[in-house]
């Protein structure tokens, strides 16, 4: 899938760009590095089962290369896992660079992150314990938007 950069000086979002983000995320499995400030800047919550945040990834972060810390930078994960320096120059970070970063040190471990999820899902769907920020996702829906936004670009509402 390609990576996006919806990337705007400050939070990264323009109050013009979060509608069609935050439609864009509706069903989505996101991936990416301290998503927490990411959603915070929308003011949205992306269902847990739909989040694969680098920063929260054991398998990662027990990597004998690594300090046992409880968050470690993407800049660390990078050099140590891909070996690859990043965030490096006078500009800092870019978007895509830290999106394809994340991308990658995902697909690292994608196989055994998506087995913990299906089988913490599976814990949960039996305990009755369901995923308490799916309750956002009704907010999602075309209801809720104004008019001009759920439209499609000939003024067709999307289905």
């Amino acid at each position: 899938a390609p990576i996006w950069d919806a990337g705007t000086a400050g939070s990264g979002f323009t109050c013009c760009a979060t509608a069609p983000i935050l439609k864009l995320l509706k069903g989505k499995v996101v991936v990416g590095h301290a998503l927490h400030n990411d959603f915070q800047a929308l003011k949205y919550v992306h269902p847990r089962s739909q989040t694969r945040d680098t920063t929260c990834v054991p398998s990662l972060l027990s990597q004998p290369s690594l300090h046992a810390r409880a968050r470690v930078s993407l800049k660390d994960l990078a050099l140590q896992l891909l070996h690859r320096r990043i965030q490096v120059g006078r500009h800092g970070h870019s978007s895509v660079e830290d999106a394809t970063a994340a991308m990658e040190l995902y697909r690292l471990v994608e196989a055994q992150w998506e087995q913990q999820v299906a089988s913490g899902l599976q814990a949960h769907r039996e305990d009755g314990d369901p995923d308490s920020s799916t309750d956002m996702e009704q907010y999602m829906e075309d209801q809720y938007w104004p008019a001009d936004l759920a439209q499609g670009p000939r003024g067709r509402r999307e289905a």
